[in-house]
């Protein structure tokens, strides 16, 4: 049997190190916090409470109330200036607009359902998971009591939702009105029963699990959070079916297109591919680092990682928000939508997610899993990641803390890596990797430290639809040009451009003799390790090639919010070949 306490990566201590993903996640904690405009007052938050008129969105009662106390008060765990905005009180006035019946909002329609009832049970079952994340926080009774009533709503109104007509008709083109509406109110009643035990609740999370289904045109934020639930349901039930549900729908979504090489999933499901979603990719992270804890199948980590160092950091605007991006062929182009009424808090709410999956242990190890900051209390151990990865390709492994006695840390050598080593002081630690892990034994004691390096593999992976384009990866950064940096790359015809660099060898690697690593920088959210400068051939001008700037798309963040990005270039004569699975069990 696996035993995983998981639950010990959540005492993270309330000042997380100081590399780039902790750089992100304070950008856009001090957004929500104290940025704008818009500017998250009380009053504004709580409109759609109300409703009132003043900001859009408002007929999704409870949608930004609700992300806004969730996120909150999760980051609260690590973050102490998180609850600083005095969440109790707001809190307190979310529950003075609480309808007789339990739900907030408009009424709800007695007979035919209409759009504005689909936007409000959305907007509920936001507000739900937020009830129950402030009541988890401050234990406040009067909280959980008006969750209790907003969950007896739910299961009243479940026999009339729960029927083939209802979901055939909210089944089309409706996106954000449409039946993923009700079904990603699974979540909610789940985090619910965990707080009260009142089967109630679960056995309503179980009969609309069994409504959950993908289809084309879908909005993918709504359906991801409604696997999550499920994923909710199979951690409260034990039951497996469950957890084989949502490994199914997220092979589903891979094997359909809509897992893009970025790491983005499109705001709506194919064929109607036209940007992104900060929602979906925050939604994306948190259900394959769930499935990654819950199954320990590799497949998952690789994929929450490429989307977080890519993806993430390129939905990441400047200001902190998180929002929506224009995909074209080849990249991105403005405009550009910072999506405050919900990416951006959500975003905030997958950070505490991602550090708590930087560490995992078995009974007699601790695991480093994914090479970003974090830390951890676990096996008598206190141990600190502190990543300098974008810097120079290092992370620094530190104990903080340790009972003694000889124990085992392992790193995780990712298939990104052609080579890692460790050194303990100025001793070369053996760099042979086992199931994956890099395994070093010794007794521990507080001041050590651990000097990991990364040697990076340059890759191409050939787009699936395009043969003749392929991406460039190094390490787990993908590369792109930017308008900014590279502005001649996108003179008319650009689409024509060709990059000069070697035809790929096996496994698509690639060594780039041409390539010249530039120098290094101290500014935020920029990766130097990964800039290169290769020479194009320009579409309109092949005669005078020209050199641009290859480097990381996460530095859109750095670069600026309305940049055009490609990042899908003219591939040479001879094909790349497929990259082989790289699918394999974690070490326990």
């Amino acid at each position: 049997m696996r035993i995983t306490p998981w639950a010990a990566c959540w005492f993270l201590a309330t000042t997380v190190m100081a590399g780039n993903l902790t750089a992100r996640f304070d950008l856009t904690l001090d957004r929500v916090l104290k940025g704008g405009p818009p500017v998250y007052r009380p009053d504004f938050v709580l409109a759609d409470t109300v409703p009132l008129e003043g900001r859009r969105f408002t007929e999704f009662s409870g949608d930004v109330s609700g992300r806004y106390l969730e996120a909150l008060a999760v980051t609260a765990r690590l973050r102490s200036r998180a609850a600083s905005f005095d969440l109790d009180a707001v809190s307190t006035q979310v529950l003075r607009h609480q309808k007789p019946d339990g739900h907030f909002g408009v009424p709800f329609s007695p007979t035919e359902l209409k759009d504005s009832d689909m936007a409000m049970l959305w907007g509920n079952g936001r507000l739900l998971v937020g009830l129950v994340a402030i009541y988890r926080l401050n234990g406040q009774p009067e909280v959980l009591a008006a969750a209790k009533k907003l969950g007896d709503f739910l299961v009243r109104i479940e026999p009339r939702m729960d029927q083939d007509t209802v979901q055939t008709a909210r089944s089309g083109d409706q996106v954000a009105v449409s039946y993923i509406c009700w079904t990603q109110n699974i979540e909610g009643l789940v985090a619910l029963f965990n707080a009260t035990s009142d089967q109630r609740f679960l056995d309503a999370a179980v009969w609309i699990a069994a409504r959950t289904a993908r289809f084309p045109g879908q909005h993918s934020h709504g359906f991801l959070t409604s696997l999550r639930g499920i994923l909710d349901l199979y951690r409260a039930t034990h039951e497996d079916r469950y957890l084989q549900q949502v490994r199914k729908e997220w092979q589903g979504i891979v094997d359909s297109g809509n897992w893009l090489t970025q790491g983005a999933i499109p705001e709506i499901f194919a064929p109607r591919i036209e940007r992104d979603e900060g929602c979906a990719e925050a939604d994306w992270l948190r259900l394959s680092l769930g499935l990654w804890k819950e199954t320990g199948e590799v497949a998952y980590l690789e994929k929450a990682e490429a989307t977080l160092f890519n993806e993430f950091g390129l939905n990441q605007f400047q200001g902190g928000d998180f929002g929506h991006l224009t995909l074209t062929q080849r990249g991105i182009s403005p405009p550009a939508a910072r999506a405050w009424w919900c990416c951006t808090l959500h975003g905030l709410r997958a950070f505490p997610d991602i550090f708590a999956h930087v560490f995992h242990t078995n009974e007699t190890t601790l695991f480093y899993d994914l090479p970003v900051d974090g830390q951890v209390v676990t096996l008598g151990l206190k141990v600190e990641a502190e990543s300098r990865l974008e810097k120079d390709g290092g992370i620094a492994l530190r104990v903080l803390y340790s009972i003694g006695g000889d124990q085992t840390i392992a790193i995780r050598k990712p298939f990104w890596a052609k080579e890692l080593q460790a050194r303990f002081g100025t001793q070369l630690l053996s760099s042979e990797a086992k199931d994956g892990y890099l395994l070093i034994r010794r007794p521990w004691k507080a001041g050590d430290r651990l000097s990991l390096k990364y040697t990076l593999r340059t890759q191409a992976v050939p787009h699936s639809g395009q043969p003749e384009l392929f991406a460039l990866f190094h390490g787990p950064w993908m590369l792109g040009v930017d308008s900014h940096t590279s502005p001649s790359f996108f003179d008319e015809p650009s689409d024509l451009n060709r990059l000069d660099v070697p035809v790929a060898g096996p496994e698509g690697a690639l060594t780039l003799p041409i390539l010249s690593s530039s120098t290094t920088s101290s500014r935020p959210f920029l990766t130097p390790f990964a800039w290169f400068n290769v020479s194009c051939q320009p579409g309109g001008y092949a005669m005078q090639p020209q050199m641009v700037r290859l480097h990381p798309v996460a530095e859109r963040t750095a670069v600026g919010d309305n940049t055009t990005w490609a990042f899908w270039f003219q591939r040479q004569a001879t094909p790349t070949p497929e990259l082989p699975s790289t699918a394999a069990t974690r070490k326990e």
